[in-house]
C-alpha cells in the first residue's frame, strides 16, 4: 500500500525478517515436516536473495544461529551469502556476539538478532545489545527468567546518512522466549514475552533513544494484539506501522485481511497470523507490504526461503 511522499524529507526503506535458525530448519528436514531444500545450506542464497530484492536500506533479521551468523564453519554465514549476491560490501551486517566465546551468538540457545544496512548510504555511529532479561548487560540465568528471556537480546545501531547527515536509531528483537529453561522445567511463555515487551519498551526509552531521535524497532513477537505485551509495546511512544494504517483505514481490502506473515512448513497455506511488526517513532508512513516470494534454491527448485516472509515499509523523516 502506498502513499503521498511528504516533500523535502529523507526516505527510506526498512524491513524485518526472521530468517530461521540453521538447526530448527535441519529439524524440520530430518522429520519430513519440510523440503530438504528450506535447509539452511539449501534456501541461504535464496534467503540473501529475498533481501537484496527486497530493496530495504536497513533491515532487522531475527533467529540467527551460529553458522547464519558467522560463528560456525559448518555452513554459510549470511554475511558471505550476502556478499555473493549482492556484490562483496553492499550490505553491512551487525551480529551481537556473546562475551563468553563458549556461548553462541546470543546466549545458550543460539538465536540472535542482528541488523543490516546499504554501506554505501549509512555509516554506523554506534552499536549496542540490550538482553532482554532487564540485566541489559549480560544473558540471565534460568532463575532470572521471569523477569525476561535471557538468553535473547536486542541488537541496535545508530545510522547516519552519508549525504544528509540525518541520524535515526534502528533495533531487532525477537520475543518468542523458549519452550523450557537450561533445566528443562518448563517456563510460562507469556509471562516471559510479556517481560521481553516491558524489557524492550525501558530499554528504548532509558538507554536507545531517550532523547528522541528518530527510531525504528522491528520485532518478531508471538504475541497476540490482545496481550499484555503486545499493548506495552503498541501504547509506548513507538506504534506498529500495520495497526496504524488499519486504524487510519488506509490499508487495502486484501492487505486488511492477509495479514499473515509466516507460511507453513509445506508451503501450501498461510499461518501465523502477524508475529513479524515494525515499531517506529518520529517518522511518516509512506507504504507497507508483506513480501511473499518464492526464491530457487540449490537445486534450482522454487521455495520461500523462510518460515517467515520479509515485512517492509517506506518511511519518511
Amino acid at each position: 500500500m502506498s502513499f503521498a511522499a511528504p516533500k523535502g524529507r529523507t526516505t527510506i526503506k526498512v524491513g524485518t525478517f526472521e530468517i530461521g535458525n540453521e538447526t530448527n530448519r535441519a529439524s524440520l528436514v530430518k522429520a519430513g515436516k519440510t523440503d530438504s531444500q528450506r535447509s539452511w545450506e539449501n534456501s541461504a542464497e535464496a534467503v540473501a536473495a529475498a533481501i537484496v530484492d527486497s530493496d530495504c536500506d536497513v533491515m532487522g533479521v531475527q533467529d540467527l544461529g551460529d553458522v547464519i551468523g558467522g560463528r560456525s564453519e559448518n555452513g554459510p554465514s549470511l554475511q558471505s551469502v550476502l556478499d555473493k549476491v549482492s556484490g562483496e560490501g553492499v550490505y553491512k551486517l551487525f551480529i551481537p556476539g556473546n562475551k563468553n566465546a563458549n556461548y553462541p551468538l546470543d546466549g545458550h540457545l543460539g538465536r540472535a538478532a542482528g541488523v543490516l544496512w546499504k554501506a554505501g548510504r549509512f555509516e554506523c555511529l554506534d552499536w549496542g545489545i540490550s538482553w532482554l532479561s532487564g540485566l541489559y548487560d549480560k544473558p540471565g540465568k534460568s532463575s532470572e527468567l521471569k523477569f525476561g528471556d535471557g538468553s535473547m537480546a536486542m541488537a541496535w545501531v545508530k545510522l547516519r546518512e552519508k549525504t544528509t547527515g540525518k541520524v535515526f536509531v534502528f533495533a531487532s528483537a525477537g520475543t518468542n522466549g523458549p519452550s523450557q529453561n537450561d533445566h528443562g522445567k518448563p517456563i510460562k511463555y507469556p509471562e516471559i514475552n510479556t517481560a521481553n515487551c516491558t524489557n524492550i519498551v525501558k530499554i528504548l526509552q532509558e538507554d536507545i533513544v531517550p532523547d528522541g531521535t528518530p527510531s525504528v524497532f522491528v520485532l518478531n513477537s508471538h504475541n497476540a494484539t490482545s496481550s499484555d505485551g503486545y499493548k506495552a509495546l503498541n501504547s509506548s511512544r513507538w506504534f506498529d506501522v500495520w495497526d496504524r494504517l488499519n486504524d487510519e483505514s488506509l490499508l487495502s481490502e486484501d492487505a486488511a485481511k492477509q495479514i499473515n506473515t509466516m507460511n507453513s512448513e509445506d508451503e501450501k497455506r498461510l499461518q501465523g497470523g502477524r508475529p513479524d511488526h515494525i515499531f517506529i517513532d518520529g517518522f511518516q508512513i509512506e507504504s507497507y507490504a508483506v513480501l511473499r516470494k518464492k526464491f530457487p534454491t540449490a537445486d534450482g527448485s522454487l521455495h520461500y526461503p523462510a518460515f517467515h516472509f520479509p515485512v517492509v515499509a517506506e518511511l519518511a523523516f
